[in-house]
């Protein structure tokens, strides 16, 4: 049977966040991070900059344990391109947002949907009041209206940065997903329009204590 679209955008999703999960266990542990969680940390960072050393070095962390429900590393087609963009794209973002937190700010799998923290909920999250978020507001314009890929993953990079120095997580497999599904003219206003929805919608968690 053909996988549809979002069977792969969730495929890309799933793979996403079981190699941040990977990294955040050693990171995040109780005992202190290790230098080689530092290490993986630093390479992911580099790479979403595009001062990667070598793709022999990240492409341990992309292509060791490639999932057979996406596309095969052989073949070269563009689909494989957007699913390696993706992964790659929210490795790095999830390596700044973690970078020097104890706390992982990756947020554990959520089975409800009502409770996960969706890239445009957690950037409600950075500025409850709508009237003191314009600049956020901005920065979410600038993702909407880049004229590519790497342009709206800089606006993205610019709002995490942001959340390091809040307790915030981010359901990284959902936005692995998004920034997949960005990639396709037909799905990329979609992807804004949950954004835009999540953004506006989503009652902070500082709100909902106070309730």
């Amino acid at each position: 049977m053909t996988s549809s679209i979002y069977d792969k955008a969730n495929a890309v999703g799933k793979y996403a966040a079981k190699l941040i999960f990977s990294v955040q266990h050693e990171y995040a542990a109780e005992s202190g991070s290790s230098p080689s969680s530092r290490a993986r940390l630093a390479r992911m960072r580099r790479d979403l900059d595009g001062m990667s050393p070598s793709w022999m070095l990240i492409g341990d962390e992309l292509f060791t344990d490639w999932p057979q429900d996406l596309a095969e590393p052989s073949d070269g087609s563009p689909e494989f391109d957007r699913q390696v963009n993706a992964v790659r794209a929210v490795l790095g973002l999830y390596a700044v947002h973690q970078q020097s937190k104890r706390q992982g700010v990756a947020q554990p799998y959520q089975k409800d949907p009502s409770k996960r923290m969706t890239f445009g909920r957690a950037c409600r999250e950075l500025a409850p009041d709508l009237e003191q978020g314009k600049g956020i507001l901005r920065r979410l314009r600038v993702a909407e209206n880049a004229p590519d890929f790497n342009g709206t993953v800089r606006a993205v990079r610019a709002l995490i940065t942001l959340m390091r120095k809040t307790d915030v997580q981010v359901d990284y497999g959902s936005l692995a997903r998004d920034l997949y599904l960005v990639q396709l003219a037909d799905k990329r206003g979609k992807v804004f329009q949950q954004w835009g929805k999540d953004y506006y919608c989503w009652k902070p968690v500082s709100a909902q204590k106070q309730q």
